[in-house]
């Protein structure tokens, strides 16, 4: 198999948004549904041609934790030095500042048509130049760079309220809000209703992102930068729905079943990490509300974690969430933690593309053979996804989790079994 054409762009233009620019009468830039009013002219740069190696770092690698800042490295050979904020003859010259945008995506023939897939789209936070002595090596520039998280972390509440914060607000209204006080554009939105209700945002010395966060982990649902930039936010009921939808299946069984693709190695773990069997919710204002499972302390000892200050307006909803923690972590299983995809090994276009396309919150299944003839399956969802690009090299490495949030869904074959699946709280 051929590998995707990656493709490289930066954004000298100020301003956060990725969209290009609606332009009347334009051929590429005047298509209804795709380009939108962008909040400044665009100064792109195709700079693909001088790759010479890239990474990217997106998602978690634990369930309970918060998603962290998406990052990338890309390595650019500079011969030149067009990326010296000093060279005055760079046709760059007077643009290299920090937090200029830059998008990662590829390129993939599927049929006779190519497919265009984002990968990160994020701020280049340094350009670091390295010389090299000798006629053997040019010089490059190393791009660092971080997604829109960075831009949100280095935005402070201040003293309360924050304006738009009120009472009653549902969660995803919330992360708007809190999206509007940081002046991230309403363009690079995409944010699920929620479905618990806040309290009034406390505000105080914490940044926006922190802020968003609270929020996230009162509703119990998932906030992260997509892959074209935007701003995420899933709601419990949407994450609940998610591990009903068909999953896409790995497996290493030499006979591969239809519609079934190969992985490279996959990482095991049994351990404690994840046990919970002592769990403490508090919202504002309100009394911890403390879940225990005797039989898994007896087991595995205290195994406690407590989340404090959410916004939840009640402490029912604390007890319910409490309670699906301890439901969901009380007992030690055996898990893949990760799956690592070599590009080079996908069996046909359509394998490459969707490997290409495993995002947060896909739902996977996957099947590893195991000496003594037995074997193990599981479904996750993908929480995290890294790329790492070299000349003749594609590996994608998927970090994993089993569904937490398990819901009564009606008429569905996996969750929907009577005295099996439960309404969520």
């Amino acid at each position: 198999m051929t590998l995707p054409t990656i493709h490289v762009e930066i954004d000298f233009a100020n301003g956060p948004s990725f969209a290009y620019p609606f332009i009347l009468d334009s051929i590429a830039y005047g298509i209804l549904g795709t380009n939108v009013l962008a909040d400044n002219p665009s100064d792109i740069v195709d700079v693909s041609d001088q790759v010479r190696r890239l990474s990217t770092r997106r998602g978690r690698n634990r369930i309970l934790a918060n998603f962290e800042a998406g990052t990338a490295t890309v390595v650019l050979n500079d011969p030149n030095s067009d990326f010296n904020p000093q060279n005055t003859s760079s046709p760059y010259y007077g643009k290299l500042i920090p937090l200029r945008k830059i998008r990662i995506y590829a390129e993939t023939i599927v049929g006779a048509e190519t497919v265009t897939v984002n990968i990160f789209s994020g701020y280049i936070t340094s350009y670091d130049t390295s010389f090299y002595q000798g006629t053997n090596e040019d010089a490059t520039v190393t791009l660092q760079c971080a997604d829109g998280f960075r831009l949100l972390s280095n935005v402070s509440t201040e003293i309360p309220p924050v304006p738009g914060c009120v009472a009653g607000q549902t969660s995803g209204s919330r992360v708007g809000s809190l999206l509007e006080f940081a002046t991230f554009p309403e363009s690079m939105w995409n944010l699920e209703t929620g479905d618990s209700t806040m309290q009034v945002d406390p505000g105080g010395n914490r940044s926006i992102l922190q802020a968003i966060q609270t929020v996230e982990q009162s509703e119990f649902g998932a906030f992260f930068m997509a892959r074209d930039g935007k701003a995420r936010f899933l709601d419990r009921t949407t994450v609940s729905e998610l591990s009903d939808t068909p999953p896409v299946k790995y497996s290493d069984d030499p006979v591969l079943p239809p519609d079934t693709y190969p992985y490279s190695s996959v990482d095991f773990a049994f351990d404690d990490q994840l046990v919970l069997n002592d769990v403490s919710i508090t919202i504002i204002g309100g009394v911890p509300q403390i879940v225990t499972n005797q039989d898994s302390i007896d087991k595995y000892f205290y195994k406690s974690g407590n989340r404090t200050n959410l916004l939840m307006q009640t402490n029912a909803e604390a007890l319910d969430q409490a309670q699906m923690l301890v439901a969901s972590r009380k007992d030690a299983e055996l898990r893949i933690d990760s799956m690592v995809l070599n590009l080079n090994s996908s069996i046909d276009e359509i394998n490459t593309l969707i490997n290409l396309s495993l995002d947060i919150y896909t739902l996977i299944n996957i099947t590893k053979s195991m000496p003594g003839g037995s074997s193990v399956t599981q479904e996750l969802f993908v929480q995290g996804v890294n790329h790492d690009i070299s000349p003749g090299k594609w590996n994608v490495t998927v970090y994993t989790a089993e569904p937490i949030i398990q819901a009564f869904i009606l008429d569905s074959s996996t969750q929907g079994l009577l005295d099996v699946d439960s309404l969520t709280y």
